[in-house]
């Protein structure tokens, strides 16, 4: 099977996803025309804008990854495209985790919903690279050992980190919530300095 419908498909995707992000960034209602109304409207909208912002860069960080192991695949199988079907499950799930913590980003229980999706669709992902590169012939492994072990070795510390996100916000939720905010850095920062 070629892999041109399969990047079609999980491109218009992705872009559904970003879309439905964006929806849920609903205009402020300003009471009167005064600067005091209008940024007490703002500042009510910031929690929506929040995690509006950090879903679309973790949504943008997703796809980059998505889109490194798509451009070295050669053809798809059955496996593969259910595995990506499944990353794109848990992908889509993440304008409505954006809008519950937009409301509700005080409970821990809503909070901990976003490291268990990230860990659930960084799981599939981690899968989807391996079996690419790794279990199969559909991309064309020219990776060393070394390099293999140091990819899986980065997604195994994102699950890692997730696992323990969750648990921790219960603990102490500024906490998750910041470094939830700074979890994509880990992928984005290795990959512009390996590529200066």
């Amino acid at each position: 099977m070629t892999k041109t419908r399969l990047e079609a498909f999980s491109d218009g995707m992705f872009a559904i996803i970003i879309t439905i992000l964006i929806l849920e960034l609903k205009v402020p209602h300003i009471d009167n025309n005064s600067i005091e109304s209008f940024f007490n409207a703002l500042v009510k909208l910031l929690p929506k804008f929040l995690s509006f912002a950090f879903s679309f860069f973790l949504i943008a960080v997703f796809w980059v990854n998505h889109h490194h192991i798509l451009h070295h695949v050669k053809e798809v199988n059955t496996k593969f495209l259910w595995l990506n079907i499944l990353f794109l499950f848990f992908t889509c799930l993440f304008p409505f985790i954006t809008a519950f913590i937009g409301d509700y980003n005080q409970n821990p229980f809503v909070v901990s919903l976003y490291p268990l999706n990230m860990l659930f669709s960084g799981l599939v992902l981690r899968k989807l690279w391996k079996f690419a590169f790794v279990e199969s012939k559909i991309a064309p492994n020219m990776l060393s050992t070394k390099q293999i072990k140091q990819e899986l070795g980065r997604y195994n510390i994102s699950s890692l980190i997730n696992i323990a996100l969750i648990g921790v916000s219960f603990i102490w939720l500024p906490a998750t919530l910041i470094a939830i905010m700074l979890m994509p850095l880990f992928f984005v920062i290795p990959d512009i300095i390996k590529n200066k």
